[in-house]
């Protein structure tokens, strides 16, 4: 059997990949090591505890918004509950609590109280993050419109610009003088990176002021709820999904990809199957795709990424509690 399309990882992005192609007529093979799909969006169970993985909240759910559209075109909307988060996040400190609130103007107001000296740098940062958001979703898909736009991008795109010329840590150092506003400010930063001064304020900004503006959702049930839903989206278009199978080669024949290798990541005993497509998505780490091509795709793609460091790790406990944590002086979603 060929497939148009092999998805290599069933994480999010793989999924995300595999339904939209899916959805326009294209036959899909998604292949995921793990035994279920999602990747960071999975649960598990320990006794009477769902545990949720990693997707805690979702940001960018603003209304006509690209992911909202992109979920009514795979009828994710029809299938999975969304609940908005009460707050951004809260910070607790001996200084108190500051509690950060949804909505530009009144995160705004919240924080010039809490740190009135610093009231032009905490607008002029807020004005920069939602900037980047306006700017951003007006920013051309296509490469050759990027190109020639781009003697006019501080025209056009002013927060954009200056945006990609600072790091989170160099810009707040620039524009706020109270170390702890910073703290206040950027306290999420975890959920991007773990060093403000390698962190792109673009990067940052992107995602940060969706928060902002249309609040973080956490899926109801479990980010679990979401990854079966856009496995199951392939499959009823006549996809298929493999689960607990890993790809361990990409064949390719005169330059171009003929198929994928993969084994079964849970019996080694099992012989490897190479199935024929036209294209492969890999949604798995960069890093370990050159180890899956033939020379000298390998060293080629080995050479564009060797300046990119790794991202950061993460470090989750999952707690589970017999009582209301209120009990414990929890008051908030994401402190």
């Amino acid at each position: 059997m060929k497939y148009n399309t092999i998805v290599i990882g069933g994480g999010l992005a793989g999924l995300t990949a595999g339904a939209t192609l899916s959805k326009f007529g294209k036959k899909v093979l998604l292949l995921e090591q793990h035994h279920k799909p999602g990747g960071c969006a999975t649960t598990f169970k320990r006794g009477d505890y769902i545990v949720e993985v990693g997707l805690h909240e979702m940001s960018g759910l603003a209304e006509n918004g690209a992911i909202r559209d992109l979920f009514k075109m795979l009828e994710v909307d029809k299938h999975v509950q969304l609940e908005k988060v009460p707050e951004f996040y809260a910070v607790l400190s001996d200084d108190g609590d500051f509690v950060f609130p949804h909505g530009f103007e009144t995160a705004t107001k919240a924080l010039v109280n809490r740190y009135p000296e610093d009231e032009k740098g905490i607008k002029k940062f807020m004005k920069l993050i939602e900037g980047i958001r306006k700017e951003g979703v007006r920013l051309p898909r296509s490469p050759l419109k990027r190109k020639l736009i781009y003697p006019l991008m501080p025209l056009l795109y002013p927060n954009l610009v200056e945006a990609s010329r600072h790091t989170v840590g160099d810009w707040l150092d620039k524009h706020i003088t109270n170390e702890k506003a910073k703290l206040d400010l950027v306290a999420h930063i975890g959920y991007w990176g773990d060093d403000p001064y390698t962190l792109s304020m673009f990067y940052f900004g992107m995602p940060f002021s969706g928060f902002i503006q249309s609040g973080g959702h956490f899926i109801k049930g479990g980010s679990q709820q979401l990854s079966d839903h856009l496995a199951a989206y392939i499959e009823q278009q006549g996809g298929s999904v493999l689960l607990g199978k890993k790809a361990e080669k990409i064949v390719t024949h005169n330059g171009w990809v003929t198929g994928v290798t993969f084994s079964d990541f849970f019996n080694e005993n099992m012989e490897s199957v190479t199935i024929s497509c036209d294209n492969v998505v890999a949604n798995c780490a960069i890093p370990l795709v050159p180890k899956m091509l033939d020379e000298p795709h390998s060293s080629i793609l080995k050479n564009n990424i060797s300046t990119h460091t790794n991202s950061c790790s993460l470090l989750c406990i999952y707690l589970g509690f017999n009582t209301n944590v209120e009990a414990f002086g929890v008051k908030y979603y994401s402190n």
